[in-house]
This record gives structure tokens, sequence and C-alpha cells, in this order.
């Protein structure tokens, strides 16, 4: 930085009070020193020192700037290392948003990784439907959005990948009926409480839910609900059996059965897709880095 070099050219002359000593301090010559001083005094609009050919001394303004050079000094280099971390994404502030489903297991391995390579970046956390979260991603009121992607977010900004794989599995309550099935054949949904994922809020799972039902031509007695915690506390308390997906299971603590799908020949065994959305012209530079942890995997 400019300051920063004038700061030490005058620091040097101040406390030598000679031209030579100063420049030989500054490993340079005489010449090139004695024209930066003057440039320096011009920008700044008054004389430093008091120039004789037999000394160098310090004007009261000069005697000033000494005092507080070394500060200054300090602070526009303290500057210049703060704006160099903030351009790479060593610091900074990170909006992050993130779906209710991912809270169980996800988040907060992502979270540990993070503020391990990231320290002094500060996140701010927004928890909303995957829906939510893509319109505030896309407004960029968030950065990045960990979620459930479903085709109704679409948008020719978005940019989104799939970072992990969630096979869903049949939860019930402990002593549903079902629950005598190592493996409960699809059939045997049809027309048993379920309690099933809205269309509105959870797209992403009523999708799954709605494609694998159909696919079997089974029809449960459904009940729509749109958060996953609230469908699984309905599970929990008998009014149905649900589809989940396996990573939030480690959350309910042997309170739930949980069984997979024994499905027709032909029909795919239903998987969510976890993902992560950001704009495509999105220009925090700590987007890279958290992408990086996200693409790691292993959640």
């Amino acid at each position: 930085m400019i300051l920063t070099r004038n700061l030490t050219a005058f620091i040097a002359v101040a406390e030598e009070l000679h031209f030579g000593k100063a420049a030989k301090r500054l490993h340079i010559s005489q010449p090139p020193l004695s024209q930066q001083i003057r440039q320096f005094e011009e920008e700044m609009g008054v004389a430093l020192f008091e120039r004789t050919t037999r000394s160098v001394r310090l004007t009261p303004a000069g005697r000033l700037l000494l005092e507080r050079a070394h500060l200054l000094q300090a602070e526009a280099d303290a500057t210049l290392q703060a704006v160099r971390r903030r351009s790479v994404g060593d610091e900074g502030l990170l909006n992050l948003g993130f779906s209710h489903s991912t809270v169980y297991h996800v988040l907060p391995r992502v979270l540990q990784r993070f503020k391990q390579v990231c320290p002094r970046v500060a996140l701010e956390l927004r928890q909303l439907t995957s829906d939510l979260l893509a319109e505030e991603v896309n407004s960029r009121r968030l950065d990045i959005a960990i979620l459930r992607w479903s085709s109704s977010m679409e948008s020719a900004d978005l940019s989104w990948k799939v970072i992990a794989s969630d096979p869903m599995v049949l939860v019930m309550p402990l002593d549903h009926p079902l629950a005598v099935h190592r493996r409960v054949p699809i059939e045997l949904l049809h027309g048993i409480p379920w309690v099933g994922y809205a269309p509105q809020g959870a797209r992403h799972f009523y999708d799954l839910q709605e494609t694998v039902l159909a696919a079997a031509k089974v029809q449960p007695d459904i009940q729509h609900v749109s958060l996953l915690p609230t469908l699984l506390a309905l599970v929990e308390a008998g009014m149905g059996a649900a589809l989940v997906p396996t990573s939030v299971l480690r959350e309910t603590k042997g309170r739930l059965q949980k069984r997979p799908l024994l499905l027709p020949q032909g029909c795919e065994a239903p998987i969510s897709l976890l993902s992560c959305a950001w704009r495509t012209d999105n220009m925090n530079p700590v987007v890279p880095r958290m992408l990086k942890i996200l693409s790691a995997g292993d959640f």
C-alpha cells in the first residue's frame, strides 16, 4: 500500500534525522528516498522536515505524525491483511439456510467442519422449508441453502448439487401390526392410517411418496403435514405409518419401528437426494469454501 510505504520511509528519516542513514536502513539509495518524502509532503500539504545543508529536523507537524505513525502503520497493515482475508473467504459473513430434515444429522457435521476451515467467518443461519429456502437464495437473502431439491425450484439463476443420498424407509409406532414383517409388502399399506407429506411445504417428500404409492397402486388413508418433526411426532403418537429419510431416524431413539418396503418388480425404492443450492452469480468468496465442504460428502 502507498500509505504504508510512505509511512515506513517517513519513520526511517524521522528516527535517523539523516537521509543517507535512512536510505541505508531501508536498503535503497538516497535520491529516491528524498523524492518519496517530498511527494508525501505534497500529498499531505504540510512540511514534515526542516532541511539544511547540515541537518534535518522535524517540524511540529512532523513530530505529531511521528507520534502516530507507528499506530497508523499498524492499522494500515491490519486493514490490508483483513481485506486480503476477506477477498479469499477467510473472513466475512455467510448466510446459510437449511431445511428441517437436515437438523438431525447433516447440519451439525457441516457446521463443525466449516468452523474448522473458516474460524473467522460469521454464520447467519435460517431454518425454512425447502421451497422457501430456494426462494430466499434466488432473492439473494441467503448465500447457500441445504435442502431437498424438487423440480418446482428450477430457476435459471440457481445452481444446485446433490451432496448425499438418503434412502426412504417405512416408520410406524412400536405396536403397529405391520411391524411383524421384516420387509413390509407395499400393498399392505392400502387403506391404513398414513401420515403423509403435503404438496405445499414438503414438495420433495410429497413427490417421492406419491411416486412410490402410485407405482404400486396403493392408496393409504392420508393425513397431510408439512414439517418432518410434526410427521415423526404424529407417527410416534400412533396416528399412522409414514415414509421418512433414513438420516432422521437416529433422533427417534428407538421410539419407532423402521422397516424397508418390499416393492413390486420394476418399482424403484424411493431415495431422497439432499442438495445444496446457490446463485450462480453470487460473488461472496466464502461460498466456494462452503461448497467444497458440502461436496466432500460423508454426511
